[in-house]
């Protein structure tokens, strides 16, 4: 199913906007009309998600504000991805506008949802509409020139410069190459520290020569450098074996594996992330679809910073070290 989510005018499809909400929120919550109808459309940015058959199967608002609401999903179409999609599509724009800071209600059922997409809880639940809810919000990367504006960020004397990376840009990866090629671009850019986490070290995306290849050539330079991975579960590794235990053993001065204590192992995310600079983020890992910034120092810090508190709680898995190969 190809689905395509777009910025939307309400001017020109109020229409379309209407009436998957009266669906999903009037009909299907009985969410009041004068609640649902507040005035606030007409100034507000709109994203509506549309399948290949031209129907719209869901939509997003973004207030000036950086208030995210009306987010919703036609429930035949729930599960797919599209919801994920939606956001990244508003938090986008919201960087675009310069907002510092989103925040939205989340209806308490859908909190897990938004903590894969960074939100973070503020507050106790509240009623709204007669629904719990929980208010989230996620900070946003400070942009690197004010708008209108192209400026040449400050680069460290050992990192060469490179117009490519002169301004901040979000990409995004669908399926499971686009996110395997997105780490391999990713991993051209460290060179100090890198950071990686995975629940099981994803055979697709970290089991090829091409990523081994360009890690080994990092844990090789110097001068000397940081390689540090932590996994959530050993089992898909000691069941097929893997080439990056393989090049850990062989680089054992170079490169850590570490496992998450079980009572830690809460987020199902995996990441990329490097000298505080850039990162390649995966929110689900059962989900193919990541976003990944290569000048990013306000998102990679947030990363690093949680990686290193996981790493200080975590220990090397007896089961990889009495692994043969």
């Amino acid at each position: 199913m190809e689905i395509h989510v777009v910025p939307v005018p309400w001017s020109s499809h109020a229409a379309q906007l209407r009436k998957v909400r009266e669906i999903v929120f009037v009909q299907e919550q009985q969410v009041p009309q004068d609640l649902e109808w507040d005035g606030e459309d007409e100034t507000a940015h709109h994203f509506l998600a549309v399948n290949e058959a031209g129907q719209a199967i869901g939509c997003a608002r973004l207030l000036s504000s950086g208030q995210i609401g009306r987010m919703a999903v036609l429930a035949e179409f729930r599960g797919t991805g599209i919801g994920a999609r939606l956001l990244e599509a508003v938090v986008e724009q919201a960087k675009q506008m310069s907002l510092r800071k989103v925040h939205l209600h989340a209806q308490t059922h859908a909190e897990p949802f938004y903590r894969k997409g960074g939100f973070l809880p503020v507050g106790e639940t509240f009623m709204e509409a007669d629904i719990p809810h929980q208010n989230m919000e996620l900070e946003l990367p400070i942009p690197f020139e004010p708008p209108g504006k192209v400026a040449r960020p400050v680069l460290r004397e050992e990192t060469p410069v490179d117009t490519a990376e002169s301004i901040s840009e979000l990409l995004t990866y669908r399926g499971i190459g686009d996110c395997a090629d997105g780490i391999l671009q990713a991993l051209s850019h460290p060179r100090r520290n890198l950071y990686i986490y995975s629940q099981v070290l994803d055979h697709a995306l970290f089991d090829n020569p091409e990523v081994i290849d360009a890690l080994s050539s990092f844990a090789r330079s110097g001068p000397p450098v940081v390689l540090q991975l932590l996994i959530v579960d050993s089992s898909p590794i000691t069941s097929r074996g893997h080439r990056l235990l393989e090049l850990a053993r062989r680089l054992d001065s170079k490169i850590e594996i570490r496992r998450v204590p079980d009572e830690l192992a809460e987020s199902d995310a995996t990441f990329v992330t490097w000298d505080t600079q850039g990162y390649w983020l995966m929110p689900d890992y059962r989900t193919y679809a990541a976003h990944a910034n290569h000048r990013d120092p306000v998102q990679a810090n947030r990363l690093a910073e949680r990686f290193n508190y996981l790493w200080e709680r975590s220990s090397p898995d007896p089961e990889l070290r009495l692994l043969r190969l």
